[in-house]
């Protein structure tokens, strides 16, 4: 039996023990005082990256979730004294070395330099939604600017002004060279309506690799409210409403008809998607659904959007023998929310490389001060293992691997993009 401790030795021990605690909390506490004096950049925000790109990539196609440029992301460049274009300030890179960039934006355009838009804004509200938000004009010029391709409007937000928001953002877009998904005058729109400039809320947009291989890409979504939903001869977004998923069915069916036959010969099709529940990590049944029927009609790559956070990747079988990467949601991109989760983010690159393979990799991004970057300093392995976690949980070990600061999906060994050879 050990010999008690007297009172004196207990007391050393007692001291002892709080020297080191007290250790500890002193260099916490010295941690927490510098950040004011060495700013946010000190702990956690990335320098800009000079390549982001490896010699072995022969096409990347560049894929992030939800962006705004409204509300606080909009008053936090005021504040900074620079143009909205700083929301991309650390991002340049990776889209310069992209070969097309692609995303969701969250808002209707509305231009408040106009009197008469600005009368009509408070009238003009849907009455059968809680929140309203909007973006300038120069929004659209951003995007260009930062090099995006293409982007998605099929979303719970972009009719938050009615009629007024649908005829501002048709107006915007028709003085952008930005492609614009899933919104539009109305849907099957004649070949002389199209002539004349009019937008198909359900069009296939397409654009080829390498002159080899086509992509056809197109948006939808499957969260909105009533007033929201494109239709024969009434526009607005691509929803499921009014026979809305028997068109996107046929949409999808056209896309990968031989051109011969009047189809749009896709190779690959891939569809933006806007759906599940808000701040849920995990994907819904509703959404589990929809990849099962879009995958069935020839949907390759899914890219989804809205929930605010990351969600994981899945892979989604088609009767039709087709098989589909599926990125429930790839979280915000440039957004203002604050909770930890809505500002982790990723950028999604689907990599064709120079030996005939395929990969999705995954940049891990943390927003900060509505600014999206990628993670850095002493949070970084903690942030990295977060977000990879959430995106890889559910596949397979032997199809991801953790190289470069990157999460990597094999392609090739899940089984996706079968046939699809840039080097044939």
């Amino acid at each position: 039996m050990s010999e008690k401790l007297s009172f004196k030795d207990r007391l050393k021990l007692v001291t002892i023990r709080h020297r080191q605690k007290a250790v500890l909390h002193a260099t916490i506490a010295i941690v927490i005082l510098a950040i004011p004096f060495f700013g946010h950049h000190w702990y956690f925000s990335a320098n800009m990256p000079t390549e982001t790109r490896s010699d072995d990539v022969n096409y990347r196609i560049s894929m992030v979730g939800d962006m705004m440029m409204g509300r606080h992301v909009h008053d936090a460049a005021v504040q900074s004294g620079e143009p909205i274009d700083r929301v991309f300030e650390y991002t340049y890179p990776f889209f310069e070395e992209s070969d097309y960039v692609t995303g969701n934006f969250e808002t209707p355009i509305l231009d408040t330099d106009d009197p008469e838009v600005v009368a009509h804004m408070d009238d003009a509200e849907l009455h059968n939604k809680d929140i309203h938000i909007y973006s300038e004009p120069w929004a659209m010029e951003a995007l260009e600017n930062a090099g995006f391709d293409s982007v998605n409007f099929a979303n719970n937000h972009a009719l938050d002004y009615g009629d007024l928001s649908l005829q501002q953002t048709l107006s915007a877009i028709g003085s952008s060279s930005l492609e614009t998904l899933g919104i539009g005058d109305a849907i099957n729109l004649s070949e002389e309506e199209l002539k004349d400039g009019a937008i198909d809320a359900a069009d296939m947009s397409y654009f080829n690799i390498n002159g080899d291989v086509r992509v056809g890409i197109i948006g939808f979504t499957d969260v909105f409210v009533q007033g929201f939903s494109a239709q024969d001869f009434v526009g607005g977004v691509f929803t499921p409403q009014y026979q809305g998923l028997a068109e996107l069915r046929n949409r999808l069916l056209e896309a990968k008809a031989p051109e011969e036959e009047g189809g749009g010969g896709a190779d690959i099709v891939m569809v933006h998607i806007h759906w599940g529940d808000e701040y849920q990590v995990g994907y819904n049944d509703r959404q589990e659904e929809l990849a099962h029927y879009i995958t069935n009609y020839g949907a390759d790559v899914i890219i989804g959007h809205h929930s605010h956070v990351l969600e994981p990747v899945t892979v989604v079988d088609g009767t039709n023998g087709n098989r589909a990467i599926v990125m429930n949601s790839l979280g915000n991109f440039v957004f203002d929310q604050g909770w930890t989760r809505t500002k982790e983010s990723t950028i999604a690159q689907l990599d064709f490389l120079n030996d005939g393979t395929k990969q999705l990799s995954f940049v891990p991004m943390y927003i900060e001060n509505t600014q999206p970057r990628e993670t850095a300093g002493w949070t970084k392995f903690y942030r990295d293992y977060r977000i990879f976690r959430t995106l890889r949980k559910e596949l397979p070990d032997e199809w991801w691997t953790i190289e470069d600061g990157r999460l990597k999906i094999d392609l090739d060994a899940a089984g996706v993009l079968e046939g699809v050879d840039l080097t044939s």
